[in-house]
């Protein structure tokens, strides 16, 4: 009975406002009228009138729901609509007081500047966070321009992008946002404020009611299938699912100076408050139906789950076939990290509304502290079987961080989210110490033959003879496994987890008709994952066990009524995966690495980018710090106040990681990118192979792509390396040398001492590092010098003996001198060089003075007439080979 009383407070949690949506777009609109609901309504000071009407719609919501659910049908206890419709008001139980709290430390985030204009409701949209967003050395973010349109989260850019006021549309049409100038006229400086609010309320009334009616016709149709037998852990999935497509775009409240958060991030983090008080009260025994403002008590803790290691797993491959292993291992890590996530839930006794992250080998949990103890204990259980599988390469690191009530309503989660992370690099620096004191930990490991090894990874235990291609060849138990992974996903639409034994699992392939090969079981985490192909999604409705089935892809952006529901939890996951309609050959096999390579323009080469957000950790900690200011938010600006609420910190995680797993790969339908493949998309940071002809200008789409997605906020940049190399060449060495070509770029400004401030990165390395403002200056100069190798190879040639003679100088005067390699670089501008490229240009131009003049405003620019962050000749060689790789026939 606890336990249900635990997920209904979770349930509790989860819709206690969702009546805002409802309300917005005039769904149960007769609830308003109706006494029974109009009693969960606080009055009003003046009047005596029924304030907060949405929360008749969500009573009336919550009826509605429960009329189609069994599990909720057949519950003797109903109190859990009071607490859920009820948090407004100061009476009810424990329960209801663990909502009203809950709601409280949640809607923290708001800014000071209420006000209150006729519907404002239905007037108002929400507001990018990401263009709020400031550090050290910018100016504040006083006014905001952008807004995100009401639609149902996809991963098109349409929906995914933010867009500025003036040029949004709802169904074709502008809703008129324009800038309201305060309340009341209180404004002291009305060009400090921006709130933009719509002359046409009745396009986002519209808007809002196909938003919600989409969300109950989708609740319908789950209920049709599966309303009798459908449990409640796996109907609190399904809703969680919905609501982030449905209330994602939908800001939480409206009637404040920044309306930034979505009321899907705080209904989540109001179950995850909500979940882990209730279960701290029941332990410790409290009743008290309010927190004190100095309450000091860490109820909660924030708890950063990593998995170190995992680059070094996924790359360590040989080439030959190693295509179909790195995709495998690519997805078998993303995956892994949610089910080990979810099996520490389960041993805690949670549900998976406190899990608040999870991409990129990384999650975050907020889990009551009296279970801190147990778990470390299941991290140990998880870690003893990494120790077995991956020889200690892959290890699960826990950082930690007590939470108060206050951290919550003062907006200092920052401090949270710091605390966990300095604690999680503690903790890997002590990696499996929980097994120092098991005496087998330190015993020599037998039962391998040292005389033989793993073909793909080099391992020397396990091996079988498997065949691969026509031959057979020696593999280990987990390439194999990532090879057939990697086999079946190109096709793969969904995935179906199940937690049991192993011949449970197979009963469940077995029923579904699947082939054993895409049947997959994890013994120590006793999970079982089948990969389900496009053309068997039918085979779902035949699958009756518990569990949940994941769609991805183009799938997880359809209705619930367009999809095959088994009675299982349903989610949808965006992930950037190997697409299997790209990069193939005329009988359907995936390219290889050595496809890529010999497929390229020019040099036979395939290409390894990578890319990652710079300075997020410095977003999270000190970004959230927004401008506060006197009479009660609607004075002059006083100085900076600390808003990094929960609500805020994930609503910011979850935009960034849907830019990297959900649109990204939109990216690459376009036919410029053909040749190219994700192998890792999420979080923050990517991994493409290619042909390397194409990485250049993919690299510029998505460094160009993104800094519109953030609003054109400076703060937001992405640096990226790109590493060429023989199909031949191991992708692990590969992978390492594109991280090399990454750090060059995140140091290039620092070391020319061009950064705005310390954190300003911004740049990429393709051959040579280079500022991204200057990479369409050489993209200028690589077409000037594609017009050269057709008539005449003579001035390319001369360029890249005078580029090489200027790597020597430069090294010799900065020895000479003491001197950095930049200011080495500096000091060169004015030698031999100079003179003899104007030789060349002559010689090789003669008369033509329109192309002297391009080439000499380019490499030799006037005091003061710069158009390159960095002087031209210290990055000339990327654009110079660049060409020559492009044109090289062998």
């Amino acid at each position: 009975m606890e336990n249900k009383k635990r997920l209904l407070v979770v349930l509790a949690g989860l819709l206690h406002d969702t009546g805002k949506l409802l309300e917005r777009g005039e769904v149960f609109k007769e609830a308003r009228t109706d006494d029974t609901y109009l009693a969960f309504c606080p009055k009003a000071r003046k009047g005596g009138y029924p304030t907060h009407m949405h929360v008749t719609h969500t009573r009336a919501f919550c009826d509605w729901l429960e009329e189609r659910f069994d599990c909720l049908r057949n519950t003797p206890d109903k109190s859990w609509k009071d607490w859920c419709a009820g948090h407004h008001l100061a009476e009810g139980g424990s329960e209801a007081a663990v909502i009203r709290i809950s709601d409280r430390l949640s809607s923290s985030e708001r800014d000071e500047g209420t006000h209150y204009q006729k519907d404002i409701h239905r007037k108002t949209l929400l507001e990018p966070v990401l263009e709020r967003v400031r550090l050290e050395g910018h100016e504040d973010c006083l006014r905001t321009r952008y807004r995100y349109p009401l639609r149902p989260l996809t991963s098109d850019r349409e929906s995914v992008f933010p867009i500025r006021g003036e040029d949004l549309h709802i169904n074709g049409r502008s809703p008129g946002l324009k800038e309201m100038k305060g309340a009341e006229g209180a404004v002291s400086d009305p060009s400090g404020w921006s709130h933009l609010i719509a002359d046409d309320t009745s396009l986002i009334v519209d808007a809002y009611r196909e938003l919600g009616e989409g969300l109950i016709k989708d609740i319908q149709n789950l209920s049709e299938n599966h309303g009798k037998d459908m449990v409640l852990p796996d109907l609190l999935i399904c809703l969680m699912t919905l609501l982030e497509k449905y209330t994602a775009s939908v800001p939480s409240a409206t009637n404040v100076r920044h309306p930034d958060i979505s009321l899907f991030d705080h209904l989540r983090t109001t179950a995850a408050i909500a979940q882990a008080l209730y279960l701290y009260r029941e332990e410790k025994e409290e009743q008290h139906t309010v927190l004190p403002e100095d309450d000091d008590i860490p109820r909660w803790l924030l708890v950063c789950g990593d998995f170190s290691g995992i680059q070094k797993f996924i790359y360590n491959l040989s080439s030959k076939g190693a295509a179909k292993g790195l995709r495998g291992r690519s997805f078998y890590v993303g995956h892994f990290c949610r089910i080990c996530s979810d099996y520490l839930l389960n041993k805690l006794g949670l549900h998976r509304a406190a899990l608040l992250y999870n991409s990129g080998g990384k999650f975050y949990l907020l889990i009551p502290s009296h279970l801190k103890k147990k778990l470390y204990e299941v991290r140990a259980e998880v870690n003893h079987w990494l120790l077995e599988r991956f020889r200690g390469d892959v290890f699960f690191g826990l950082g930690i961080a007590e939470v108060t009530a206050p951290m919550f309503s003062q907006g200092k989660m920052n401090d949270a989210w710091e605390t966990a992370a300095l604690d999680l690099e503690r903790d890997r620096q002590q990696k499996f110490r929980e097994r120092l004191a098991d005496v087998s930990f330190f015993a020599p490991q037998t039962g391998d033959n040292p005389a033989k090894h793993c073909r793909v990874c080099g391992s020397n235990r396990d091996l079988k003879e498997r065949e691969r291609d026509g031959e057979k060849i020696l593999r280990c138990d987990s390439c194999h496994e990532m090879e057939m992974i990697g086999k079946n996903i190109t096709d793969t639409a969904a995935l179906f987890i199940f937690r049991g034994t192993k011949e449970e699992g197979i009963r469940i392939r077995t029923a579904a008709a699947l082939s054993a090969e895409r049947f997959f079981f994890i013994e120590k985490l006793k999970t079982a994952y089948l990969l389900i192909p496009e053309d068997s999604l039918h085979i779902l409705k035949n699958i009756t066990s518990p569990g949940e089935c994941i769609f991805f892809g183009k799938y997880a952006d359809m209705n619930f009524a367009k999809l095959h529901l088994p009675n299982a939890a349903v989610s949808f996951l965006h992930i950037g995966k190997w697409e299997k309609n790209r990069c193939i050959h005329e009988n359907g096999d995936p390219w290889d690495f050595e496809d890529y390579a010999k497929k390229s323009q020019g040099i036979s080469r395939m290409g390894i980018l990578r890319m990652d957000v710079d300075n997020l950790g410095m977003v999270f900690i000190k970004g959230l710090h927004f401008p506060e200011r006197k009479n009660k938010g609607w004075g002059a600006v006083s100085g900076k106040k600390p808003m990094a609420s929960i609500s805020r910190m994930v609503t910011l995680s979850r935009q960034l990681n849907l830019f990297f797993s959900g649109y990204l790969p939109r990216i690459l339908e376009n036919g410029e990118f053909d040749r190219c493949q994700i192998i890792y998309a999420g979080g923050d940071d990517l991994f493409i192979i290619g042909s390397w002809h194409q990485l250049p200008d993919l690299a510029e789409k998505i460094r160009s792509e993104f800094r519109e997605f953030c609003c054109m906020n400076p703060v937001f940049s992405i640096s990226g390396g790109l590493h060429l190399q023989g199909g031949k060449y191991p992708v692990y060495k590969g992978a390492q040398m594109a991280g090399e070509a990454e750090k060059k770029a995140k140091i290039l400004r620092e070391e020319w001492d061009i950064a705005q401030n310390f954190m300003h990165k911004d740049a990429f390395c393709f051959l040579a590092p280079i500022a991204w403002e200057d990479y369409e200056k050489a993209k200028e100069i690589r077409g000037f010098l594609e017009k050269e190798m057709v008539k005449n190879r003579g001035f390319p040639a001369y360029l890249s003996r005078m580029i090489a003679g200027n790597k020597v100088l430069a090294q010799h005067r900065s020895r000479e001198k003491n001197l950095s390699p930049a200011e080495a670089w500096r000091d060169i501008v004015y030698e031999s060089w100079r003179w003899r490229t104007a030789y060349h240009l002559r010689r090789r131009y003669g008369k033509d003075e329109d192309m002297i003049k391009q080439w000499t405003e380019t490499l030799f620019p006037k005091d003061g007439e710069e158009r390159s962050k960095i002087p031209v000749h210290a990055w000339l060689e990327m654009p110079v080979r660049w060409t020559e790789f492009l044109n090289r026939k062998s």
